[in-house]
């Protein structure tokens, strides 16, 4: 009996080293698998935030939550999820209300996992947005480690009980085969650590073949035009970015979310004095499109940030030319908000910290950050575009292993820092944007921008 007790023991200490050792599943790339999908869209005038919950069962529902900024008005947004193109199994509308900020929820269904679409109308605007619907799956070795467990605990309560009968040598080599099973179980997931994970059921085909992701793809080309050709101040116009792939000329359609967004686009008037940071729609594929309306004539810059699966981020520019008369004047700075720079003059080539203070403690996330800092030079050749600080550090020590802060809920504040360097010297065109009570809030500011010593 002595011996069975010394065998429960080690048996236990085994069971316990298993349990606390077992890896933990491996986050797949852009985030876990079981990570919601956040993706920002201009439509009707409105900036929202679409957010596509994890579907936990599949066939099951799909929760999807409208989130709209202000300003919000009267909009009826049509909702449809299909697994294939043109191909909507469900369908459902949530209606914006003036003036109500918030969260709108929808609930659709799904019925297979893989790849779908998420189509969004609202009149005449139409966005496709493709995500996945993924099912986590057991990998082999680990079901094989949970059997050897199972194993071990049935034949040690059974070596138990024989030894109980005075029966030692069954209860000797039933003891015997829970130590191996349990060393097998040990093995395992020990090993387990050392192998790649297994995707999840409905992950791409090229990342469940290899476990790995491709090479590499070429860049972006874009093509940057308006509807009409040449705009007229004050009136509404659509914005197209038509994306190629730099080697084929093939429309490039395998946009991933980057920041929460497949495009980050920024539109500034020639004097900075018209500011828009908006979030095109995928009308089809290879193009992305934006309502507008502009309250100046002259020469437009528009930047758009953009990431190709594998290939990493990158910034495409274009420009166009607005026509008619001037309908509104320079923006006026946020009230209340002081923005400093440390060092007071900014210096090229050496790092600046930008510190906006808001007065506010409660301010949301938005796009998974507290704040945005975009900056420009003068003649619009140059855009840059970075996160506050804090937020972003936060982002990244959760990537792969939990939920982004959730845009809903405010928590940031009153001071967000930001550092930034300046490739050259000359007058920069800056604005720091912000969300609070779900409003939206952009400041702009100037900063000039010295000559490093010894420069020429």
């Amino acid at each position: 009996m002595r011996m069975l007790t010394r065998l429960f023991g080690t048996v236990l200490v085994f069971g316990l080293v298993v349990v606390l050792g077992w890896p933990a599943p491996a986050a797949a790339h852009g985030g876990a698998d079981t990570d919601d999908v956040r993706l920002a869209q201009t439509i009707g005038s409105v900036e929202l935030t679409v957010v596509i919950r994890y579907a936990r069962q599949v066939p099951g529902p799909l929760y999807v939550d409208v989130i709209a900024h202000q300003p919000v008005r009267d909009l009826a947004v049509g909702l449809a999820v299909g697994p294939g193109t043109g191909q909507r199994a469900s369908t459902g509308t949530v209606h914006l209300v003036q003036a109500r900020a918030g969260t709108y929820p929808s609930t659709l269904r799904v019925t297979q996992t893989g790849a779908h679409e998420l189509e969004l109308r609202a009149g005449a605007e139409r966005s496709i947005l493709p995500f996945r619907v993924l099912r986590p799956r057991v990998a082999p070795w680990v079901l094989a480690g949970h059997v050897a467990f199972g194993v071990a605990a049935l034949l040690l309560v059974g070596a138990l009980f024989t030894a109980a009968a005075s029966r030692r040598l069954p209860a000797t080599a039933l003891g015997g085969g829970a130590v191996v099973a349990l060393v097998v179980a040990f093995t395992v997931a020990v090993m387990s650590a050392q192998l790649p994970p297994v995707p999840p059921d409905g992950a791409a085909a090229a990342v469940r073949a290899a476990g790995t992701v491709p090479a590499g793809r070429p860049y972006v080309e874009p093509v940057v035009g308006t509807d009409p050709a040449v705009p007229r101040a004050g009136e509404e116009f659509t914005l197209r970015l038509d994306l190629f792939d730099g080697a084929t000329g093939r429309p490039v359609d395998d946009l991933v979310p980057h920041h929460a967004a497949l495009g980050h686009l920024v539109v500034t008037s020639q004097d900075g004095g018209f500011f828009r940071h908006a979030h095109p729609l995928r009308t089809a594929a290879g193009r992305l499109a934006v309502g507008l309306r502009v309250d100046r004539p002259g020469r437009y810059l528009a930047a758009v940030e953009v990431e190709r699966l594998d290939s990493g981020a990158q910034l495409l520019t274009g420009e166009f030319t607005v026509a008619g008369e001037a309908r509104a004047g320079t923006a006026v700075p946020e009230a209340g908000v002081v923005v400093t720079t440390s060092p007071q003059r900014p210096v090229v080539g050496r790092p600046t910290l930008v510190e906006v203070d808001t007065g506010h403690a409660d301010l949301q996330s938005w796009l998974g950050m507290a704040g945005h800092l975009i900056v420009r030079n003068q003649r619009g050749d140059f855009l840059g575009h970075v996160h506050e600080s804090g937020s972003m550090a936060m982002a990244m020590a959760m990537s792969g292993t939990g939920q982004a802060p959730d845009d809903t809920v405010g928590g940031y504040g009153p001071r967000l820092r930001f550092t930034f360097s300046f490739p050259a010297p000359g007058r920069y065109l800056a604005w720091t944007q912000y969300v609070r009570n779900f409003e939206i809030v952009t400041v702009p500011f100037v900063v000039d921008v010295v000559p490093g010593p010894g420069a020429a």
